[in-house]
Protein backbone atom coordinates (compact mmCIF):
# COMPACT_ATOMS: atom_id res chain seq x y z
CA UNK A 1 0.00 0.00 0.00
CA UNK A 2 1.09 3.76 -0.57
CA UNK A 3 0.81 6.61 1.33
CA UNK A 4 -2.56 7.32 3.08
CA UNK A 5 -3.15 3.43 2.23
CA UNK A 6 -3.92 3.66 -1.64
CA UNK A 7 -2.47 0.77 -3.62
CA UNK A 8 0.77 1.07 -4.70
CA UNK A 9 -0.11 0.78 -8.70
CA UNK A 10 2.07 -2.12 -9.32
CA UNK A 11 -0.64 -3.90 -7.21
CA UNK A 12 -3.67 -2.61 -9.21
CA UNK A 13 -3.47 -3.38 -13.15
CA UNK A 14 -7.01 -3.05 -13.75
CA UNK A 15 -6.92 -2.37 -17.59
CA UNK A 16 -8.38 1.11 -18.70
CA UNK A 17 -11.26 2.67 -17.79
CA UNK A 18 -13.79 3.47 -20.67
CA UNK A 19 -14.31 6.67 -21.41
CA UNK A 20 -17.21 8.43 -22.94
CA UNK A 21 -17.09 8.04 -26.84
CA UNK A 22 -18.91 10.92 -27.62
CA UNK A 23 -17.06 14.42 -29.54
CA UNK A 24 -18.49 16.44 -26.41
CA UNK A 25 -18.56 13.87 -23.32
CA UNK A 26 -21.43 13.62 -21.09
CA UNK A 27 -22.19 13.03 -17.55
CA UNK A 28 -19.79 13.33 -14.50
CA UNK A 29 -19.08 16.24 -12.34
CA UNK A 30 -16.97 17.78 -14.46
CA UNK A 31 -19.72 17.52 -17.53
CA UNK A 32 -22.15 19.48 -15.36
CA UNK A 33 -20.39 22.26 -14.80
CA UNK A 34 -21.14 25.69 -15.62
CA UNK A 35 -18.35 26.97 -17.59
CA UNK A 36 -17.65 30.74 -16.92
CA UNK A 37 -13.66 30.62 -18.77
CA UNK A 38 -12.50 29.53 -21.81
CA UNK A 39 -9.67 27.87 -20.01
CA UNK A 40 -8.47 26.89 -16.21
CA UNK A 41 -5.00 27.09 -15.43
CA UNK A 42 -4.79 24.12 -12.98
CA UNK A 43 -1.12 24.33 -11.07
CA UNK A 44 -0.20 21.62 -7.69
CA UNK A 45 2.14 22.82 -5.22
CA UNK A 46 4.13 21.15 -2.58
CA UNK A 47 6.96 23.16 -1.05
CA UNK A 48 8.10 25.27 -3.94
CA UNK A 49 6.87 28.45 -3.38
CA UNK A 50 9.56 30.13 -4.01
CA UNK A 51 9.55 28.71 -7.41
CA UNK A 52 5.32 29.42 -7.48
CA UNK A 53 5.49 33.19 -7.14
CA UNK A 54 7.71 32.88 -10.94
CA UNK A 55 5.08 30.45 -12.12
CA UNK A 56 2.00 32.66 -11.22
CA UNK A 57 3.65 35.95 -12.26
CA UNK A 58 4.07 34.21 -15.82
CA UNK A 59 0.42 33.40 -15.67
CA UNK A 60 -0.87 36.80 -14.52
CA UNK A 61 0.24 38.74 -17.82
CA UNK A 62 -1.69 35.88 -19.71
CA UNK A 63 -4.82 38.56 -20.27
CA UNK A 64 -5.90 39.39 -23.22
CA UNK A 65 -8.47 39.87 -25.70
CA UNK A 66 -8.56 36.19 -26.87
CA UNK A 67 -10.86 34.98 -23.78
CA UNK A 68 -11.28 34.61 -20.26
CA UNK A 69 -9.22 32.32 -17.57
CA UNK A 70 -8.39 31.42 -14.39
CA UNK A 71 -5.77 29.83 -12.06
CA UNK A 72 -6.49 27.35 -9.36
CA UNK A 73 -3.48 26.25 -6.90
CA UNK A 74 -3.48 23.39 -5.28
CA UNK A 75 -1.69 23.10 -2.03
CA UNK A 76 -0.32 19.07 -1.00
CA UNK A 77 1.84 20.82 1.60
CA UNK A 78 0.20 19.95 4.93
CA UNK A 79 0.78 23.85 6.25
CA UNK A 80 -0.32 25.17 3.44
CA UNK A 81 2.47 26.97 2.21
CA UNK A 82 1.30 28.56 -0.64
CA UNK A 83 -2.23 30.28 0.49
CA UNK A 84 -0.05 33.54 1.51
CA UNK A 85 1.30 33.77 -2.15
CA UNK A 86 -1.78 32.91 -3.50
CA UNK A 87 -4.23 35.35 -1.73
CA UNK A 88 -1.83 38.23 -1.92
CA UNK A 89 -1.13 37.77 -5.59
CA UNK A 90 -4.85 37.84 -6.47
CA UNK A 91 -5.54 41.11 -4.61
CA UNK A 92 -2.27 42.74 -6.15
CA UNK A 93 -3.11 41.65 -9.50
CA UNK A 94 -7.04 41.24 -10.24
CA UNK A 95 -6.67 38.17 -12.17
CA UNK A 96 -9.33 35.20 -10.82
CA UNK A 97 -7.20 33.26 -8.71
CA UNK A 98 -9.01 30.19 -6.29
CA UNK A 99 -6.57 28.08 -3.57
CA UNK A 100 -7.32 24.84 -2.26
CA UNK A 101 -5.49 22.71 -0.04
CA UNK A 102 -5.51 18.64 0.36
CA UNK A 103 -2.76 17.08 2.50
CA UNK A 104 -3.49 13.41 1.08
CA UNK A 105 0.27 12.58 -0.53
CA UNK A 106 -1.04 11.17 -3.81
CA UNK A 107 -0.73 13.65 -7.09
CA UNK A 108 -3.92 12.02 -8.80
CA UNK A 109 -6.16 13.35 -5.86
CA UNK A 110 -4.71 16.70 -5.94
CA UNK A 111 -5.07 16.77 -9.38
CA UNK A 112 -8.48 15.87 -9.60
CA UNK A 113 -9.56 18.51 -6.57
CA UNK A 114 -8.39 21.20 -9.38
CA UNK A 115 -10.09 19.88 -12.22
CA UNK A 116 -13.65 19.79 -10.21
CA UNK A 117 -13.04 23.82 -9.06
CA UNK A 118 -12.35 24.29 -12.60
CA UNK A 119 -14.83 26.34 -14.87
CA UNK A 120 -13.27 26.15 -18.19
CA UNK A 121 -14.02 24.41 -21.23
CA UNK A 122 -9.92 23.81 -21.16
CA UNK A 123 -8.14 22.80 -18.05
CA UNK A 124 -4.32 24.21 -18.94
CA UNK A 125 -1.55 22.13 -16.48
CA UNK A 126 1.37 23.71 -15.90
CA UNK A 127 4.06 22.91 -12.82
CA UNK A 128 5.11 24.71 -9.97
CA UNK A 129 8.59 25.22 -11.28
CA UNK A 130 7.73 26.15 -14.85
CA UNK A 131 7.06 30.28 -16.26
CA UNK A 132 4.80 30.48 -18.76
CA UNK A 133 6.12 32.96 -21.86
CA UNK A 134 3.69 35.64 -23.11
CA UNK A 135 1.20 34.50 -25.65
CA UNK A 136 0.72 30.65 -23.61
CA UNK A 137 -2.52 30.17 -23.00
CA UNK A 138 -3.82 32.22 -25.75
CA UNK A 139 -1.74 29.62 -28.24
CA UNK A 140 -3.12 26.78 -26.55
CA UNK A 141 -6.71 28.01 -26.58
CA UNK A 142 -6.61 28.70 -29.75
CA UNK A 143 -5.12 25.84 -30.76
CA UNK A 144 -8.04 23.88 -29.57
CA UNK A 145 -10.25 25.45 -30.81
CA UNK A 146 -8.80 25.85 -34.40
CA UNK A 147 -8.04 21.67 -34.91
CA UNK A 148 -10.83 20.26 -32.54
CA UNK A 149 -8.11 18.54 -30.57
CA UNK A 150 -8.84 16.64 -27.15
CA UNK A 151 -5.11 18.07 -25.96
CA UNK A 152 -2.17 20.35 -26.89
CA UNK A 153 1.21 19.96 -25.88
CA UNK A 154 3.95 22.86 -25.65
CA UNK A 155 7.61 22.92 -25.57
CA UNK A 156 9.61 23.40 -22.24
CA UNK A 157 12.61 25.00 -22.15
CA UNK A 158 15.11 24.94 -19.43
CA UNK A 159 16.59 27.70 -17.13
CA UNK A 160 19.26 26.19 -15.38
CA UNK A 161 20.70 27.98 -11.84
CA UNK A 162 23.36 29.41 -12.21
CA UNK A 163 23.06 30.57 -16.14
CA UNK A 164 24.51 27.49 -18.28
CA UNK A 165 23.95 23.65 -18.59
CA UNK A 166 26.04 21.08 -16.56
CA UNK A 167 29.23 19.96 -17.81
CA UNK A 168 27.92 16.69 -18.67
CA UNK A 169 24.48 17.74 -20.43
CA UNK A 170 26.19 21.01 -22.29
CA UNK A 171 23.20 21.36 -24.23
CA UNK A 172 20.62 21.00 -21.69
CA UNK A 173 18.81 18.00 -24.24
CA UNK A 174 17.95 16.27 -21.31
CA UNK A 175 16.16 18.90 -19.89
CA UNK A 176 14.47 20.13 -23.09
CA UNK A 177 11.00 19.07 -24.51
CA UNK A 178 10.92 20.21 -27.78
CA UNK A 179 9.89 18.02 -30.83
CA UNK A 180 10.05 20.87 -33.40
CA UNK A 181 7.02 20.21 -35.07
CA UNK A 182 4.81 22.44 -36.67
CA UNK A 183 1.58 24.09 -35.49
CA UNK A 184 -1.40 21.90 -35.44
CA UNK A 185 0.81 18.48 -36.25
CA UNK A 186 -1.03 15.10 -34.29
CA UNK A 187 1.13 13.91 -31.77
CA UNK A 188 1.43 9.59 -32.06
CA UNK A 189 1.36 8.81 -28.22
CA UNK A 190 2.96 5.41 -29.64
CA UNK A 191 5.50 4.38 -31.63
CA UNK A 192 7.63 8.18 -33.53
CA UNK A 193 7.40 9.83 -30.07
CA UNK A 194 9.15 7.14 -28.27
CA UNK A 195 11.62 6.63 -30.69
CA UNK A 196 12.60 10.67 -30.12
CA UNK A 197 13.18 9.69 -26.25
CA UNK A 198 11.05 11.80 -25.52
CA UNK A 199 7.51 11.20 -23.85
CA UNK A 200 4.46 13.79 -22.62
CA UNK A 201 3.61 14.66 -19.33
CA UNK A 202 1.13 16.80 -18.19
CA UNK A 203 3.10 19.96 -17.29
CA UNK A 204 2.41 22.47 -20.53
CA UNK A 205 -0.52 20.73 -21.69
CA UNK A 206 -4.10 21.47 -22.21
CA UNK A 207 -7.03 19.24 -22.06
CA UNK A 208 -10.42 19.53 -23.72
CA UNK A 209 -12.94 18.89 -20.03
CA UNK A 210 -15.70 17.44 -22.24
CA UNK A 211 -13.63 14.50 -23.89
CA UNK A 212 -10.27 13.65 -22.03
CA UNK A 213 -11.21 15.08 -18.35
CA UNK A 214 -15.00 14.20 -17.71
CA UNK A 215 -15.81 12.14 -14.88
CA UNK A 216 -15.46 12.79 -11.26
CA UNK A 217 -11.90 11.13 -10.93
CA UNK A 218 -9.96 11.63 -14.37
CA UNK A 219 -6.42 10.52 -13.00
CA UNK A 220 -6.65 7.46 -11.39
CA UNK A 221 -5.75 7.36 -7.28
CA UNK A 222 -4.06 4.23 -8.18
CA UNK A 223 -1.10 6.14 -9.87
CA UNK A 224 -0.84 9.05 -8.13
CA UNK A 225 1.71 7.69 -5.71
CA UNK A 226 4.61 8.30 -7.64
CA UNK A 227 3.63 10.60 -10.49
CA UNK A 228 2.68 8.05 -13.15
CA UNK A 229 -1.12 9.25 -13.39
CA UNK A 230 -0.46 11.67 -16.36
CA UNK A 231 1.21 8.76 -18.34
CA UNK A 232 -2.04 6.77 -17.44
CA UNK A 233 -4.10 8.96 -18.47
CA UNK A 234 -2.91 10.02 -21.65
CA UNK A 235 -2.34 6.16 -22.67
CA UNK A 236 -5.78 6.10 -21.88
CA UNK A 237 -6.91 8.72 -24.01
CA UNK A 238 -4.51 7.66 -26.78
CA UNK A 239 -6.54 4.17 -26.42
CA UNK A 240 -9.58 5.71 -26.32
CA UNK A 241 -8.82 7.94 -30.41
CA UNK A 242 -8.60 11.27 -28.38
CA UNK A 243 -6.31 13.25 -30.80
CA UNK A 244 -2.88 14.94 -29.52
CA UNK A 245 -1.68 17.82 -31.53
CA UNK A 246 1.89 20.10 -30.96
CA UNK A 247 1.24 23.90 -30.61
CA UNK A 248 5.27 25.47 -30.65
CA UNK A 249 4.11 28.99 -29.79
CA UNK A 250 2.86 27.82 -25.96
CA UNK A 251 6.47 27.77 -24.56
CA UNK A 252 7.22 27.54 -21.08
CA UNK A 253 10.70 27.45 -19.21
CA UNK A 254 11.74 25.08 -16.10
CA UNK A 255 13.59 26.37 -13.64
CA UNK A 256 16.45 23.64 -13.12
CA UNK A 257 17.85 23.44 -9.64
CA UNK A 258 21.21 22.74 -8.35
CA UNK A 259 20.34 19.87 -6.94
CA UNK A 260 18.62 18.64 -10.23
CA UNK A 261 21.28 19.23 -12.70
CA UNK A 262 23.60 16.34 -11.37
CA UNK A 263 23.52 13.35 -13.17
CA UNK A 264 22.75 11.07 -10.80
CA UNK A 265 19.16 12.70 -10.14
CA UNK A 266 18.42 12.56 -13.93
CA UNK A 267 19.71 8.29 -14.09
CA UNK A 268 16.92 7.92 -11.11
CA UNK A 269 14.27 10.11 -13.16
CA UNK A 270 14.57 8.03 -16.17
CA UNK A 271 14.80 4.73 -14.36
CA UNK A 272 11.11 5.67 -12.64
CA UNK A 273 10.05 7.40 -15.93
CA UNK A 274 10.84 4.03 -17.92
CA UNK A 275 9.02 2.32 -14.63
CA UNK A 276 5.63 4.66 -15.92
CA UNK A 277 5.89 3.67 -19.22
CA UNK A 278 6.07 -0.06 -18.27
CA UNK A 279 3.15 0.06 -15.75
CA UNK A 280 1.10 2.42 -17.75
CA UNK A 281 1.64 0.62 -20.97
CA UNK A 282 0.24 -2.62 -19.68
CA UNK A 283 -2.89 -1.42 -17.90
CA UNK A 284 -3.96 0.44 -21.16
CA UNK A 285 -3.50 -2.32 -23.17
CA UNK A 286 -6.10 -5.19 -23.93
CA UNK A 287 -3.20 -7.83 -24.15
CA UNK A 288 -1.63 -7.62 -20.47
CA UNK A 289 0.13 -10.66 -21.18
CA UNK A 290 1.73 -9.90 -24.27
CA UNK A 291 2.40 -6.61 -23.31
CA UNK A 292 4.09 -7.46 -20.56
CA UNK A 293 6.65 -9.86 -22.67
CA UNK A 294 7.04 -7.13 -24.83
CA UNK A 295 8.06 -4.26 -22.35
CA UNK A 296 10.15 -6.95 -20.60
CA UNK A 297 11.97 -7.53 -24.15
CA UNK A 298 12.54 -4.48 -24.30
CA UNK A 299 14.23 -2.92 -21.46
CA UNK A 300 16.12 -6.22 -21.70
CA UNK A 301 17.51 -5.21 -24.87
CA UNK A 302 18.13 -2.11 -23.92
CA UNK A 303 19.65 -2.52 -20.57
CA UNK A 304 22.20 -5.14 -22.42
CA UNK A 305 23.14 -2.46 -25.80
CA UNK A 306 24.07 0.09 -23.67
CA UNK A 307 26.14 -1.75 -20.81
CA UNK A 308 28.01 -3.22 -23.17
CA UNK A 309 28.18 -0.14 -25.34
CA UNK A 310 29.30 1.56 -22.10
CA UNK A 311 32.08 -1.46 -21.05
CA UNK A 312 33.55 -1.88 -24.66
CA UNK A 313 33.75 2.18 -26.02
CA UNK A 314 34.24 3.58 -22.29
CA UNK A 315 37.60 4.75 -22.51
CA UNK A 316 36.95 6.40 -26.00
CA UNK A 317 34.05 8.65 -24.93
CA UNK A 318 33.95 11.69 -23.29
CA UNK A 319 31.52 12.21 -20.27
CA UNK A 320 28.54 13.57 -21.81
CA UNK A 321 28.05 9.78 -24.04
CA UNK A 322 29.02 7.46 -20.74
CA UNK A 323 26.36 9.33 -19.63
CA UNK A 324 24.07 8.46 -22.26
CA UNK A 325 24.48 5.31 -22.34
CA UNK A 326 24.35 5.12 -18.40
CA UNK A 327 20.70 6.93 -18.79
CA UNK A 328 20.29 4.17 -21.65
CA UNK A 329 20.70 1.25 -19.07
CA UNK A 330 18.90 2.94 -16.14
CA UNK A 331 15.31 3.50 -19.01
CA UNK A 332 15.88 0.09 -19.45
CA UNK A 333 16.38 -1.47 -15.88
CA UNK A 334 13.49 0.36 -15.50
CA UNK A 335 11.27 -1.48 -18.18
CA UNK A 336 12.68 -4.49 -16.04
CA UNK A 337 11.79 -3.26 -12.60
CA UNK A 338 8.09 -1.96 -12.91
CA UNK A 339 6.80 -3.77 -10.22
CA UNK A 340 9.42 -2.55 -7.86
CA UNK A 341 8.59 0.26 -5.11
CA UNK A 342 8.88 3.52 -6.72
CA UNK A 343 7.85 6.57 -4.75
CA UNK A 344 9.13 9.99 -5.52
CA UNK A 345 12.52 11.90 -5.67
CA UNK A 346 13.46 12.90 -2.68
CA UNK A 347 14.41 16.76 -3.28
CA UNK A 348 15.66 19.73 -0.57
CA UNK A 349 13.38 22.63 -0.88
CA UNK A 350 14.86 25.85 -0.03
Amino acid sequence: MGAAGYPLYRDLVAGPRPLDPGPHGRGGAAGNRRMSADISVVILSYDRVHLLERTLRGCTTQGGDWGAFEVIVVDNHPDQLARGLVERLAAETGVAMTYLADPRRNISIVRNKGIAAAQGRYVAFIDDDEEPQPGWLAALTACLDRTGADAAFGPKLPEFEGGRAPDWDPDGWRYTLDFRMPADEPIAMFGRLRRRGKGLGSGNAAFRVSTCLDGPEPFSVAFGNANGEDTQLLFRLAMAGRRFVWCPEAVVREFIETSRARPDYMITRMKRGSQHYAVCRIDTSDNKLLTTIKVGLLGLAQTAVHAGLYVATGEFLDRTHRYDHRIGMAKGLGKLTWRAPIGFIEETAA
